[in-house]
């Protein structure tokens, strides 16, 4: 029975994790935007000054910018129904409660997506946001969020012994 009430609070903890940043993100709206179009401006990648990718400013950084809060929010409230859901579900039989965690999964893996997908490999490795202090720290940051969202996921993975 620990295992499920551990699942249900590592699965909450997760999406009011992604909730708490994206609302600050929101209350903090103009420097969230000079942070993504900071990135991807590449005006500072001194060390790999070639890149793959084009840089992009001007008013594509707010729309994309949306896009990321937007995954972050989806993030959160998936993680939060999820672990409500497995909540309703944690004096079920074991394929009740493993029936319960779909979501709870959808949303840890869409964390994933999130930090290691968009952060990591299109902001780190895409635009090579490694090379300013900004962009350091937020890929830092990044990559702790989808360790902590791939943890849960492979966690919520694990079945009960029946």
């Amino acid at each position: 029975m620990i295992d499920r009430y551990l699942k249900t609070a590592f699965v909450a903890a997760l999406g009011a994790m992604a909730m708490l940043y994206v609302i600050h993100n929101i209350m903090n709206i103009d420097q969230a935007y000079s942070a993504v179009g900071y990135v991807l401006s590449l005006e500072h990648n001194a060390v790999f000054s070639n890149n793959l990718l084009p840089a992009i400013g001007g008013a594509a950084v707010k729309p994309l910018a949306w896009v990321i809060f937007l995954a972050e929010i989806a993030t959160g409230v998936i993680c939060l129904l999820g672990a409500w859901k497995l909540w309703q579900a944690r004096a079920a039989d074991a394929a009740g409660f493993e029936a319960a965690k779909g979501t709870a999964k959808l949303g840890a893996g869409l964390a994933v997506v999130v930090w290691f997908g968009f952060f990591g490999a299109i902001g780190g490795a895409g635009y090579q946001m490694w090379q300013s202090e900004v962009g350091s720290g937020s890929l830092a940051d990044a990559f702790k969020f989808s360790v902590w969202g791939l943890l849960v996921l492979i966690y919520l993975g694990q079945r009960e012994a029946a």
